[in-house]
């Protein structure tokens, strides 16, 4: 948008909501130290950095008194929104992957509340200590993994480069016989892991549903380590990996004849890749 009377908020005046434009934010002043920003109350100090980036962000925002405020399609400035423009943006080949993967992520043989963790997975919007960080949200000084490895907890690395919780998708691949080569990211790893080469597409189904009980696995076990100070060790999670992916299968399957002593021994007979 642009032109000065744009809205941006209501500010109390005298008990009564007033609108407030950019155009008073400029006769007061937003440059830095300008009286845009002078506020009633000492801000706190996390608030003042907030204050001092947006402050940065609008330095070199130009605003014209003779323009009206006007939307703006930001895929195409010049043009504006067409039908057309839009089907191209999503038809490329890099957001066909981001959107195979958020497919990925809404499984239909796992339960909602494990596609739902999944998909805050991918975003990157789990409540991860260094996401907490970030947030500003008032946890505590210690940002270490839950895994006792003495590396900061990320997403990726809490799930995957943690000497304790990456031993137990060593252990998955053993069961499941297949070498793989973790890649650096979350995405890439559910991309690589359920679209396995050399098997068909029917088993990639089964192979996404262990991904996300390996995921789930490690998540709840993080948590309990928190919360309740007891931890399990890689025997009983791979047990629990096992479970999981063979009870949703199960539950969805009703034609599998297998149980769950045969997917425990011959997992990849179970999934139809062996005779």
């Amino acid at each position: 948008m642009l032109g000065v009377s744009l809205m941006i908020m209501f500010v109390g005046w005298l008990g009564e909501p007033v609108p407030l434009i950019f155009g008073q934010i400029i006769g007061w002043g937003w440059g830095v130290g300008g009286g845009g920003w002078v506020w009633r109350r000492r801000l706190l100090a996390w608030k003042e950095d907030s204050v001092m980036e947006c402050s940065s962000l609008l330095s070199n925002v130009v605003l014209q008194d003779a323009s009206l405020d006007r939307w703006r399609w930001i895929l195409d400035p010049t043009s504006g929104y067409t039908v057309k423009g839009t089907y191209q943006y999503f038809t490329k080949s890099d957001t066909l992957l981001e959107t195979g993967l958020f497919y990925a992520a809404w499984l239909k043989y796992v339960p909602l509340k494990v596609s739902i963790f999944v998909w805050r997975l991918l975003r990157n919007r789990l409540p991860t200590k260094d996401n907490l960080l970030c947030r500003r949200i008032p946890y505590h000084d210690d940002i270490i993994c839950a895994g006792g490895c003495g590396c900061p907890e990320t997403t990726c690395h809490l799930l995957f480069r943690c000497n304790f919780y990456g031993g137990l998708w060593h252990l998955i691949y053993q069961w499941i016989d297949i070498d793989f080569t973790p890649p650096e990211s979350v995405r890439e790893h559910l991309h690589q892991f359920g679209n396995m080469a050399g098997l068909s597409r029917f088993t990639h189904s089964f192979l996404k549903a262990i991904w996300h009980a390996g995921c789930w696995v490690v998540w709840k076990e993080r948590n309990t380590i928190i919360f309740s100070h007891t931890a399990k060790d890689l025997a009983n999670l791979l047990e629990s990996v096992k479970f999981l992916s063979f009870a949703w299968l199960k539950a969805k399957m009703f034609h599998s004849a297998f149980s769950y002593t045969d997917r425990w021994r011959h997992p990849l007979l179970c999934m139809g890749v062996m005779d």
